[in-house]
Order: C-alpha cells, then sequence, then structure tokens
C-alpha cells in the first residue's frame, strides 16, 4: 500500500489525472487491511479532486465496514448511496447480509433478502452462504445455550 500512495504522488507530480478506478483500487487496498476509515477519508479525496465515487467505491467501503462488524456505519454507508442517487446492487445487498450474519442479526438479514427480491435483484451463492453460515451460527449458539 505504501508503494501504490507513493505511485499516486508521482501521478500528480507527473500531472497524470488519477480517475474512479486508481481511487477504487486505493480504497479496496485500505479495506483489505482493515482501515475502513482511512478509506472514508480516500472518498473525501476523491471527491475533492473532482473524482465522483460510484458503486464500487461505495459498495467496497460497505464490504469493509461489514467485514469488520460495523454494521451501523455500513448501513450509513448505503443511505449515503441512496441519497446521492445509486440504488444499491447485489453487492451491496451480499456485503450487508454477510456483515449482518456475522454479527447473529438472522432477521435482519432475512429482511435484506426480502427487500432485494422485492426490488428485482436475484439473489446468488454468495447471498445464500452468508444466509446459511448465519443460520449455522445462530444454531450452535442455541446448543451452547441449552447446554450450559
Amino acid at each position: 500500500m505504501e508503494r501504490a500512495f507513493a505511485l499516486l504522488k508521482e501521478m500528480d507530480q507527473m500531472k497524470v489525472v488519477p480517475d474512479e478506478v486508481t481511487f477504487n483500487t486505493l480504497l479496496q487496498g485500505r479495506c483489505r487491511e482493515g482501515k475502513v476509515e482511512a478509506a472514508r477519508e480516500l472518498i473525501e479525496e476523491m471527491k475533492s479532486r473532482g473524482i465522483k465515487p460510484d458503486h464500487i467505491s461505495y459498495n467496497t467501503l460497505i464490504s469493509g465496514y461489514s467485514k469488520r462488524g460495523d454494521m451501523k456505519d455500513a448501513f450509513r454507508v448505503r443511505d449515503e448511496m441512496l441519497n446521492i442517487g445509486f440504488n444499491p446492487t447485489l453487492l451491496t445487498y451480499n456485503a450487508l447480509i454477510q456483515g449482518l450474519c456475522n454479527n447473529e442479526e438472522g432477521d435482519h438479514a432475512a429482511q435484506l433478502l426480502k427487500e432485494m427480491i422485492c426490488k428485482g435483484i436475484t439473489p446468488n451463492d454468495s447471498t445464500y452462504l452468508s444466509l446459511i453460515e448465519g443460520i449455522g451460527n445462530v444454531e450452535e449458539f442455541s446448543e451452547s445455550a441449552i447446554h450450559s
């Protein structure tokens, strides 16, 4: 990541204008490192440079927050996405459902599944896998509660 940011500086020095793909790549790297706040700052830098964040930018942030279990922030980014006119995509829903299932919020995940289907978005294997794993966690939790 250090080298990637050094390249961004080099681009600036050479008057090579970065685009959303450049920033989305940096966003993804920061999220993989678990540095979601740093990724969030990159969105602001994009805007200050006149580069409009796209679906990928927002979905990357949502995914980063979801993987960390920060569902409040993940939904805040989803709401921000909606407010600027982007509709959630399959990737948006999958990231949110995965995060909710990992947080043992299966009921909320099931509501999102219904919402996505109502909006004409077809769930895929990742959607169902997250839900199945989420249900598995609830069963393990229930069994451990019964046996204690």
